[in-house]
């Protein structure tokens, strides 16, 4: 709403705290709301104890717009009606080994990695069937170093960043940088070998990674077409 980007522009210079810390705390306290409403709407009890009660599922989390037909949906933020508004970050409301595939495309990146990512891959482990599988999308912070170090600008070229750069990000450190942060938003960079030592302390037997469109689900391989220049895709077998 108009009215409250105004009272933010006004409001922050006054605060003796960053932009940083106001998003947090505005995330932090969304979420406690979703979190008292999911308890207490009688609605939405019912809605989340239905899926809860069921089996064979498959997940899309953090699906945002890119809901899926034959998955739960799950977001913290209901864009579409098919949503089923949770926060994901810190437990998943599932029964143990009630979950055949789990797909989870550019939200790991956004946990804090030394509390939220463990709890987050343990409940997904947890409510995984043996021999169900996580798929993980994240940005690829490797094919980003590795552009970085070329020296020129072909490597992010290939990774899809606009050239010349965005006003906000003018050197490549700057993208660089935005890859691991993107203002705050990103908690954590990944490569391949970083993702696969997190599922496998989580317990996981298998790590693979895979690529764009292909998964040892192919049922959790919907993947999104505008991620797939620089994205890393790895599969864990619970």
């Amino acid at each position: 709403m108009i009215w409250k980007h105004r009272l933010g522009k006004w409001l922050l210079p006054r605060l003796p705290v960053t932009r940083f810390v106001v998003e947090i705390l505005r995330a932090e306290s969304r979420s406690f709301v979703l979190a008292v409403k999911n308890r207490l709407l009688p609605w939405r009890r019912r809605r989340i104890g239905n899926i809860v009660r069921s089996s064979g599922l498959r997940l899309n989390i953090a699906s945002g717009p890119h809901v899926l037909p034959d998955f739960v949906n799950l977001d913290a933020h209901a864009t579409h009606p098919h949503i089923v508004e949770i926060d994901c970050r810190r437990s998943l409301p599932f029964r143990d080994a009630s979950v055949e595939g789990i797909r989870v495309e550019h939200f790991v990146e956004h946990l804090e990695p030394r509390e939220e990512l463990p709890s987050f891959i343990g409940h997904c482990r947890r409510v995984l069937v043996r021999g169900g599988v996580l798929r993980i999308i994240v940005p690829d912070a490797e094919r980003y170093l590795q552009a970085y170090c070329r020296g020129d600008l072909g490597g992010f070229r290939e990774l899809g960043v606009p050239i010349p750069f965005p006003d906000d990000l003018p050197t490549r450190m700057d993208i660089v940088n935005h890859t691991f942060h993107q203002w705050h938003e990103h908690r954590w960079g990944y490569d391949f070998e970083t993702l696969a030592h997190r599922l496998m302390e989580s317990g996981f037997e298998r790590v693979e990674r895979t690529r764009f469109a292909h998964s040892l689900d192919p049922l959790l391989a919907t993947d999104r077409e505008e991620h797939s220049r620089y994205s890393l895709y790895v599969d864990a077998v619970r």
